[in-house]
């Protein structure tokens, strides 16, 4: 069988090889990976632009040398479509997205996978979630959290997967005296050891979408 050319697209600048590194053991063999960012060749005073204004939803992403910076939800909204679509011309089969946001975009002429829908479906149609843990990387995302996954409860924490935060045993208490039913590690920065260390401390499943994308790739070949 001939290898099969998917896309990986990060609303930061590509390669991201802090995800890429643990998605590439978890899909198919032929499977052949392509990367692009939505401010790959923009001049810091170009990224300067899409970083967040007053009362603008953030975003947290990764530049190229590993540093982080915040983007506005609002500004990257309006350039990711076409960002998307340009991908086509690669020849690439599918894209999944690097970002859990819910991106609400009109339809794609090929398949575009976004974390979020797969998430967003295990939490309300397979597991049913009324309680859910949901841990976000900035202050500015928590009030959007339950509104986010449609859920009855939304027990929120802060952790950047890029930088100093709550320990994850403090975080697992807390879960734990909320009773949550299910937790998502609400970003694409954190990894396999952030949920081993968390499914350590808690006995429900933990959600962690960059497994969750692959997977989903995967079914699509």
């Amino acid at each position: 069988m001939g290898s099969i050319k998917v896309g990986f697209f990060t609303i930061g600048q590509s390669p991201r090889e802090d995800v890429i590194s643990e998605i590439r053991p978890l899909l198919l063999p032929q499977i052949e990976i392509y990367e692009e960012g939505l401010l790959d060749g923009l001049p810091p005073e170009g990224i300067d632009l899409l970083k967040p204004g007053l009362g603008e939803i953030p975003l947290i992403t990764r530049l190229r040398d590993g540093s982080q910076v915040l983007l506005s939800e609002e500004k990257v909204s309006s350039l990711i479509h076409e960002a998307l679509d340009n991908m086509r011309k690669t020849d690439i089969r599918a894209t999944g997205v690097l970002c859990t946001h819910d991106f609400q975009l009109p339809r794609l002429s090929y398949p575009v996978i976004f974390p979020h829908d797969y998430i967003h479906f295990l939490i309300t149609r397979a597991f049913r979630i009324n309680s859910l843990g949901v841990v976000v990387p900035l202050e500015g995302q928590v009030e959007i959290a339950r509104k986010k996954w449609e859920v009855e409860i939304a027990v929120t924490e802060v952790k950047s997967p890029y930088g100093e935060g709550k320990e994850w045993e403090e975080i697992a208490q807390k879960f734990t005296q909320e009773k949550v039913e299910a937790v998502v590690l609400d970003c694409m920065g954190f990894r396999m050891q952030d949920k081993q260390q968390l499914q350590n401390l808690l006995p429900c499943p933990i959600l962690l979408p960059r497994a969750i994308l692959a997977q989903a790739i995967n079914q699509l070949f």
